[in-house]
């Protein structure tokens, strides 16, 4: 039996895209970080990772706030943002611990880039806005966890503690991600005592 890996992107494998993402975004609609953000969690954030919103409406969105911006020029505030982080490194060597899987609230179209020469070492990709749930609903992890009843041992590693509580609830190890990212050493740690 295998041991499973469940990573989050944002604040894990990735910068998250707050505050980067909506700093810049703040300053192009010439206003407050804090009113544009309060605006984006209040009228449209739950609808756009979740798939109900397309990333092309939350760009007609911001539109609304005079923030018009080409395509390729959307693209790059995207890839600004959204930076490695060094557990990115460490997936191969993980992979032969574990069966790595992502669980991310995101856009699949802006992981993509990013995970895509990392793509042989993740057996299975879970974003948000294709499942059509986001975190921490405990449908989305229920969900999941159906996949792994032939598993030895779950790990799941998130930035966010409520995320953590959802997964421990089903059993699973958690590791909530430091900014110093000193839980990478503690995970292969663990993946390695599993594995032996």
């Amino acid at each position: 039996m295998k041991n499973i890996l469940v990573l989050d992107v944002g604040g894990v494998l990735a910068t998250n895209l707050t505050p980067r993402l909506w700093q810049d975004l703040a300053h192009l609609a010439n206003t407050s970080l804090d009113t544009m953000y309060a605006s984006y969690k209040k009228e449209i954030s739950k609808k756009l990772w979740t798939g109900e919103c397309s990333e092309a409406q939350f760009w007609q969105w911001l539109e609304s706030y005079g923030v018009q911006l080409s395509v390729s020029n959307q693209r790059q505030l995207i890839t600004e943002a959204l930076q490695p982080l060094p557990a990115l490194d460490y997936l191969e060597q993980w992979s032969k611990l574990a069966d790595i899987y992502i669980m991310s609230n995101h856009l699949s179209d802006w992981l993509q880039p990013l995970l895509a020469p990392y793509q042989s070492y993740i057996k299975s990709t879970h974003v948000s806005d294709q499942i059509r749930l986001s975190k921490p609903n405990s449908k989305w992890f229920q969900l999941l966890h159906e996949q792994f009843i032939d598993a030895s041992s779950v790990w799941f590693v998130d930035d966010s503690a409520n995320n953590i509580a959802a997964a421990e609830s089903l059993g699973w190890h958690s590791l909530l991600a430091d900014q110093n990212q000193d839980w990478i050493t503690t995970l292969t740690a663990q993946l390695q005592s599993a594995s032996s």
